[in-house]
């Protein structure tokens, strides 16, 4: 999605919206402050940030002791594991598309279905064994140096300062972390399992399966960013047309009603006080043992406690619509 990230963390101000689902920080003369003189994303970083640390003084045991989802992945599936490997270790890493790639040939079989690794251009993710769990390890990191969108886009220095600035301070960390924590009894939001608040990292659970992107790829299209960086045409498309295209693969893929079952998940999880705003194919996967439906990536959203609450839900709704034509298809997100 060509949303940037500024887009939500400079905004005009907003009374914040309560959910009563979690509880809200207090005001005071900093927060005021801070609204006045250094704009929105510093109020709505301490929003987040405060969630999380009154999580954190809860004890960490809470995160480890959430039961597993459906699709999460036992360890002793992994070849290593199940060979006798059992201590903490990095077992794959995941690249730009979303497609993992094993650091022992023996797990190769069983992580690896591609054979090129497409270099990320922004975070690290990593499929881990913590603590007897199969978690995915995602570092929060900015652009790498000539990082590229959509194939072949260069980023623009601007957005590059910008995202480096707020990685430093931990606003995307916190962000995620904040609306997991809100998430967690959703049985649809991979589960946080752990948070490392020097190293800009959180753990979640991982749920192995095919994402909605991967499915459109089936129709033999050029879809992932590897793909569509070698066809000339489709380089030159602005990135909705490239999303609007996606979703029409996806449809002569045969993927069923997902239509549906994203309206769904989207009013579970806009009750709960979190407006996804980073939504593209990619961050939906069908779980590869039930094929549930799965919502990944929240670290571009709105919290509930956050100024422009109501506006950028009413953003998100209408992001849903642009994608996916939800009312046309009898699907309304309200």
């Amino acid at each position: 999605m060509a949303f940037k990230p500024a887009a939500i963390l400079f905004t005009s101000e907003r009374s914040a919206t309560r959910t009563g689902l979690v509880p809200s920080a207090p005001a005071g003369a900093l927060e005021i402050f801070l609204r006045r003189f250094t704009g929105e994303g510093a109020f709505n970083l301490l929003r987040a940030k405060w969630e999380v640390h009154a999580a954190l003084r809860d004890g960490p045991e809470a995160l480890a002791a959430a039961p597993a989802l459906d699709d999460a992945l036992p360890p002793e599936s992994i070849p290593s594991v199940a060979s006798g490997w059992r201590q903490d270790r990095v077992l794959a890493e995941i690249d730009q598309d979303g497609f993992a790639f094993a650091l022992d040939p023996m797990d190769e079989p069983f992580f690896n279905r591609r054979q090129q690794k497409t270099t990320r251009q922004q975070n690290k993710l990593d499929i881990a064994l913590v603590d007897g769990r199969v978690c995915v390890r995602k570092r929060f990191r900015s652009y790498r140096l000539g990082a590229r969108r959509w194939g072949n886009r260069p980023v623009p220095a601007r957005d590059w300062v910008h995202r480096s600035v707020w990685v430093s301070l931990g606003f995307y960390m916190y962000s995620e972390a904040a609306a997991l924590l809100r998430l967690r009894d959703l049985p649809f939001v991979p589960r946080l399992r752990k948070i490392d608040v020097a190293g800009r990292t959180l753990y979640m659970d991982y749920i192995p399966g095919e994402s909605l992107r991967s499915q459109a790829a089936r129709t033999g299209a050029a879809v992932h960013d590897a793909d569509v960086h070698k066809d000339g045409e489709l380089r030159g498309l602005p990135p909705h047309q490239l999303e609007r295209r996606e979703v029409e693969l996806l449809d002569r893929a045969g993927a069923g009603d997902f239509r549906r079952e994203i309206a769904d998940m989207s009013r579970q999880i806009n009750a709960r006080g979190v407006a996804p705003l980073d939504i593209k194919l990619g961050n939906f996967s069908r779980g590869a043992r039930t094929g549930r439906l799965y919502w990944f990536d929240f670290e571009i959203c709105r919290l509930g406690s956050q100024p422009r609450w109501e506006a950028d839900l009413l953003l998100q709704r209408e992001l849903l619509e642009q994608m996916f034509d939800l009312t046309a298809r009898g699907h309304v997100v309200v």
